[in-house]
């Protein structure tokens, strides 16, 4: 396999978006909400599959409402440590490989699998009485990666604000706003984690979005 492609990168955005590195042992977990199990199933599983032709093992946690993803394989560690340039250990010392500044579409996929993961699609309503104002939004905990994903969004040239709520003072919060920044981002950095991409679906067609936005469809 080449070191790098579109695939790993995404994956590589999948890992710092909700998994990490072990400090110690060759394991790699990434952990996500119920609402991600057929992004788990159809996505993620499917990347280490294709990529490393190994499958990954898929639990639910007993503790919590969550799954978590994990594959030991210190082939596959080496692999993201040494050749990627990824890290050990826990997200506030995380970054951004160097490699994926290395090509546009490396850096559309690694953002497409960081969003995937640690993103989300929100609307309001802008002085309306529905919610039809799309914003695409990622919280990264304060981090090299937090500062680099700025880097970029201006390399990507997607317009982007960029704050820290005081209740929330170890994250900091990424939005691209309006409908042709959010049609170009669906576009350009096609998400493939059925939570966004539902929601867009029904935006797209309703012209906003609610709760029981697929009931109306239906």
């Amino acid at each position: 396999m080449e070191v790098m492609n579109e695939n790993v990168a995404e994956l590589v955005g999948i890992i710092l978006g909700d998994g990490h590195l072990h400090t110690k042992q060759y394991l790699i977990t990434i952990v996500g909400g119920l609402e991600d199990l057929n992004y788990y199933e159809k996505r993620v599983i499917p990347l280490f599959q294709s990529l490393f032709c190994k499958i990954p093992t898929l639990r639910k946690r007993n503790d919590s409402n969550a799954y978590y993803l994990m594959i030991y394989s210190k082939d596959i560690f080496n692999f993201l440590l040494n050749d990627i340039g990824m890290r050990r250990g826990i997200k506030k010392e995380s970054s951004v490989p160097d490699i994926i500044f290395s090509d546009k579409n490396l850096m559309r996929a690694f953002v497409r699998g960081l969003f995937d993961t640690d993103g989300c699609l929100k609307f309001s309503k802008q002085g309306r009485n529905i919610n039809y104002y799309p914003r695409v939004q990622i919280a990264l905990r304060k981090s090299p990666l937090a500062n680099q994903l700025a880097d970029l969004f201006k390399i990507l040239d997607f317009p982007y604000g960029s704050w820290t709520e005081s209740r929330f003072s170890g994250i900091v919060f990424y939005q691209i706003s309006g409908k042709k920044n959010t049609e170009r981002w669906f576009k350009e950095i096609s998400p493939q984690n059925e939570v966004h991409t539902t929601k867009y679906e029904f935006w797209k067609k309703l012209g906003y979005y609610a709760k029981n936005s697929q009931k109306t469809i239906d």
